[in-house]
């Protein structure tokens, strides 16, 4: 089978569904060669996997989690991460204000392209980043909002690490990450490092049957909406699909990526803390512009502008640090 694929891969063959769903049961389970299958991870991401590839090793990795049915529409803010921009954690901050408007699955892990992840900056924060599943629930439906710390509810991702470590590059599980919330959100705001993968990202969402989507990556080369440059987002809502150029400029902000750059786990907490408390305007309309797409993604707010107002009005009349307040303590 991973021979089979390995010599469609070396022709730049795209692989079927089937096959390339069966190749990661087998990784996924453990009983694969290791020799063969970093040869394949390699070879696919030479090749640039497709959606169709991308939604069978999510669809894998689905099934091989530990999955928790919620009744509940939710929404994540996960981002695939390596745009080796090490900014301060923008998609964490807009996933804490956005819970005051709709439940938040946060799915997330430590960090692996940056300084910091959002399972870092959450845990300096003192906000539970270990919970498992009864207690993950548990705490999603007292507070509104919980972190899924990815390697609690992907253990046969370890069935892997070592073919990961070993290849130090990237594969196609750097792109599923946001796809496989354990929760089943139907609502997520997706962030990409790269524009080409956005297409690709999007239509393996929608196979995988997430009802409101919006993949974003900017022209200067965030997985999240930029403050500095033009973003692209491809959005479903709704049923409707568009695709939407979206400019920080008519939100009212131009930050530079040095006005936006983070540090270790414990400076990026100071900074999410000084946002709501109202010290860091930049930084604050920067969170608010990704809340809005996710408010906007989710039908919670009419417009992206009306997503903005509501999120930076959240951050300066205090709310936003109630929740951060409320989140902490236990």
């Amino acid at each position: 089978m991973l021979k089979e694929a390995i010599e469609q891969l070396k022709k730049g063959k795209n692989l079927e569904f089937n096959l390339t769903k069966a190749i990661f049961d087998s990784l996924l389970d453990g009983v694969a060669d290791e020799n063969l299958a970093a040869e394949f991870l390699s070879l696919l991401a030479d090749k640039k996997e497709t959606a169709d590839e991308v939604y069978a090793a999510a669809l894998s990795l689905k099934e091989h989690a530990n999955s928790v049915k919620i009744d509940t529409d939710a929404l994540d803010t996960c981002g695939t991460g390596g745009d080796k921009k090490n900014t301060f954690n923008i998609s964490t901050t807009s996933a804490i204000v956005c819970s005051l408007f709709i439940p938040i699955a946060k799915h997330g892990n430590r960090a692996v392209s940056s300084n910091t992840g959002s399972a870092d900056i959450l845990n300096a924060l003192n906000i539970p980043t270990d919970l498992n599943k009864e207690d993950a629930l548990k705490f999603f439906k007292d507070k509104n909002f919980v972190f899924l710390f990815a390697p609690n509810f992907h253990p046969a991702m370890k069935n892997v690490a070592k073919i990961r470590q070993r290849l130090k590059r990237r594969t196609i599980f750097n792109l599923i990450g946001p796809l496989v919330n354990p929760f089943s959100v139907k609502n997520q705001l997706i962030g990409v490092f790269s524009l080409e993968f956005i297409d690709v990202i999007f239509e393996a969402a929608q196979n995988l049957g997430i009802k409101n989507i919006a993949v974003v990556s900017s022209y200067d080369g965030m997985d999240e909406i930029s403050p500095s440059a033009k973003s692209k987002c491809l959005i479903k809502r709704d049923g409707i699909v568009k695709e939407i150029e979206i400019d920080p400029m008519e939100f009212g902000l131009n930050a530079s990526l040095d006005e936006i750059k983070g540090g270790d786990a414990k400076t990026n907490a100071r900074i999410l803390t000084e946002i709501f408390e109202g010290k860091r305007e930049k930084l604050a309309k920067t969170v608010s512009l990704n809340a809005a797409f996710a408010l906007y993604t989710a039908g919670i707010a009419d417009t992206p502008k009306e997503g903005f107002k509501m999120a930076l009005e959240s951050i300066e009349n205090g709310k936003a640090l109630e929740k951060l307040n409320d989140l902490r303590s236990q």
